[in-house]
C-alpha cells in the first residue's frame, strides 16, 4: 500500500520554532546574564499572566521559575531527565482513567435502573453524557495548557474526575448521574490529552514511539475491557463500587502527578491568546498534510474496531451459537493480543521505524476484515473463519494506533496540546460513528460489520499511503532525530 520512498517527509524547518539557528549561540554572550537578573525574571513571568495565578493558584508552578532563566535546549533536556518508569506508569494511567469509565458499568445497567427507577434508554444517555464531557474536556484542555502549561490544567481534570466519580458513587437520582458523567467525561478528556502531551514534551525519537506505543495500547484496550471489569466488580459489589474503583484511580493518578510530573512546558514555549489562537493553531496542523493523514489513519482504524466491539457479541452468541462466558474468553484473547502487539511494537520501535510496523499491522487487518467479507458474503460466516478473523483484526491495532499516533504528535511539536486534543477527538469521533452506523445497517447478519471493517481498515490505509508520498528521508532515522 505504500510507495517506494517510504519514510516520513518533515515540515519546513523554517516555520519549525525548535530550528531557528540563533538560539545555540545566544547562550555564550549572555550565559552570566541570569545571575543578576534571575530574581526579576519571576514577577515578568508572572505579572504577564495575572489573571490566571489570581484565579487558578495551582497553575503556580515554582518549576517554572526555576527552568525560566535556562536556554531552551538546557530547559528542555532538564524535563527529559526526569522521565522514569514511575512517570511512564502516571501516564498510562492517565489514559486509561477515561476509556474505562466510559463504559465499565455497562454490565450493571439493568440493576442501576431498577434503582434509580430510570429506563434503559435514560441509561444509554449516561454513556453519551460520558462522550460529550470528554470531547469538551479534550476541546478546553489542550489549547489551555499550550497557554498555561501542562500541570496546572492536568492536576484540575483529575481533581474533577475525581470528584464526579464520588458523586456518581452517591447519585440519588438518573438526572444527577446525567450531570456528573458529564463533569466526569471533562475530567477525563484532560487527563486523556494533557497525558499525551507531557510525553512529547518530555520524549522524542524512539522513546517517543516507545511510550507512546505503550500508553496507547493501554488506551485502546481499556474500553474494551471495561465492561469485563464492571462484570468482576458486581460479582462482588453493587454498581456504586464501580464508581468507586474510578475515583480511586483517579486519587492514585493526583498523588503521581502531585509527587512525580514535572512541568514539562517551559515558559519560553507557551503560546499566548484564546480562541482565537487556538482556531489559528488547528489551521496550522490542519495544513500540515502529514498530521492529518496519520490522524485519520488511527481515527478508521479505531472505526474498524469499533464496528467489530459493537456488533461482535451478537455475531458470536447468536450466529455461532456460543455462550456468554466463551466469548467473554474470545473478548479477553482478543483484548489481550492488542496488548502484546502494543508491548512488542515498543520493543521494535528501537530498531525498526514505525511506519513499517503500521504498515505491517494494516496489512494484517485488512486480510482479516476481507476474510471475514468473504464469509459472510458465501460461506455462512463459520466460526472458523469469524474467530481467527476477530483476533487479526484486533491485535495488530497495537501496533498502528501508538505509531500512528506518535507520528502525528511528531508534527505538532510547538502546540502539543492542541495537537493532542486533535488526535483525540478524531478518535473519539470515528469510534462513536461506528457502532450507529452497523447497528443501523441491521443485526441479521455480520455483513454489515464486515463492510464497515473493511470501509475503515482501506481509508486508514489510503491515508497512510498519503502520508509517505513524496516523502524523501531515511527510514532507518527515527523522526525526531538529526
Amino acid at each position: 500500500m505504500a510507495p517506494a520512498a517510504d519514510d516520513i517527509p518533515r515540515e519546513d524547518p523554517a516555520q519549525d520554532p525548535r530550528s531557528e539557528p540563533t538560539t545555540s549561540t545566544g547562550p555564550v554572550p549572555t550565559s552570566t546574564g541570569p545571575v543578576p537578573t534571575s530574581t526579576g525574571s519571576v514577577p515578568t513571568v508572572t505579572g504577564s499572566i495575572p489573571t490566571i495565578t489570581g484565579a487558578i493558584p495551582v497553575l503556580e508552578d515554582p518549576a517554572d521559575h526555576e527552568l525560566a532563566h535556562l536556554p531552551d535546549e538546557e530547559q528542555l533536556s532538564r524535563t527529559r531527565a526526569k522521565v522514569t518508569v514511575m512517570v511512564i506508569v502516571v501516564l498510562t494511567t492517565l489514559s486509561a482513567i477515561g476509556p474505562l469509565a466510559t463504559d465499565m458499568y455497562i454490565p450493571a445497567f439493568p440493576e442501576v435502573a431498577g434503582e434509580l427507577g430510570t429506563t434503559a434508554s435514560r441509561m444509554q444517555l449516561t454513556i453519551t453524557a460520558f462522550f460529550l464531557g470528554t470531547a469538551s474536556g479534550q476541546i478546553v484542555a489542550g489549547p489551555l495548557s499550550d497557554r498555561m502549561g501542562r500541570r496546572g490544567p492536568l492536576l484540575i481534570g483529575i481533581i474533577l474526575c475525581l470528584l464526579a466519580s464520588i458523586g456518581c458513587a452517591l447519585a440519588p437520582s438518573v438526572e444527577v448521574l446525567l450531570v456528573l458523567r458529564v463533569l466526569q467525561g471533562i475530567g477525563g478528556g484532560f487527563g486523556m490529552v494533557l497525558g499525551r502531551a507531557v510525553l512529547i514534551d518530555m520524549t522524542d525519537g524512539p522513546e517517543l514511539f516507545r511510550i507512546m506505543n505503550i500508553m496507547q495500547g493501554v488506551g485502546g484496550v481499556a474500553p474494551i475491557v471495561a465492561p469485563l471489569l464492571g462484570g468482576i466488580i458486581l460479582v462482588f459489589g453493587q454498581w456504586r463500587e464501580i464508581f468507586v474503583v474510578i475515583a480511586v484511580m483517579s486519587l492514585i493518578s493526583l498523588l503521581g502527578v502531585l509527587f512525580l510530573i514535572p512541568e514539562s512546558l517551559p515558559v519560553s514555549r507557551r503560546h499566548s491568546g484564546g480562541f482565537r489562537t487556538f482556531l489559528r493553531n488547528c489551521r496550522t496542523l490542519l495544513g500540515r498534510r502529514i498530521f492529518v493523514a496519520y490522524m485519520l489513519v488511527n481515527a478508521f482504524s479505531a472505526f474498524a474496531l469499533m464496528a467489530y466491539v459493537s456488533a461482535s457479541s451478537f455475531v458470536v452468541q447468536e450466529m455461532l451459537g456460543f455462550s456468554s462466558s466463551e466469548y467473554s474468553v474470545s473478548f479477553a484473547i482478543n483484548s489481550m493480543g492488542m496488548m502484546a502487539m502494543s508491548l512488542l511494537s515498543a520493543r521494535l520501535t528501537r530498531t525498526i521505524h514505525p511506519r513499517r510496523l503500521i504498515r505491517v499491522g494494516l496489512i494484517v487487518v485488512s486480510l482479516a476484515s476481507f476474510s471475514l467479507l468473504i464469509g459472510s458474503l458465501f460461506l455462512d460466516t463459520p466460526a472458523w473463519i469469524v474467530l481467527p478473523a476477530f483476533f487479526f483484526t484486533v491485535a495488530p491495532q497495537g501496533m498502528i494506533f501508538g505509531n500512528g499516533g506518535a507520528l502525528a504528535s511528531d508534527q505538532a511539536r510547538e502546540f502539543a496540546g492542541t495537537g493532542s486534543a486533535m488526535l483525540g477527538l478524531g478518535f473519539s469521533f470515528a469510534a462513536s460513528i461506528a457502532a450507529p452506523l452497523v447497528g443501523v445497517a441491521g443485526t441479521h447478519s455480520s455483513l454489515p460489520m464486515a463492510i464497515a471493517m473493511v470501509c475503515g481498515v482501506l481509508i486508514s490505509g489510503a491515508f497512510f499511503v498519503m502520508a509517505g508520498r513524496g516523502s524523501g528521508a531515511d527510514t532507518s532515522r527515527m523522526p525526531g532525530e538529526a
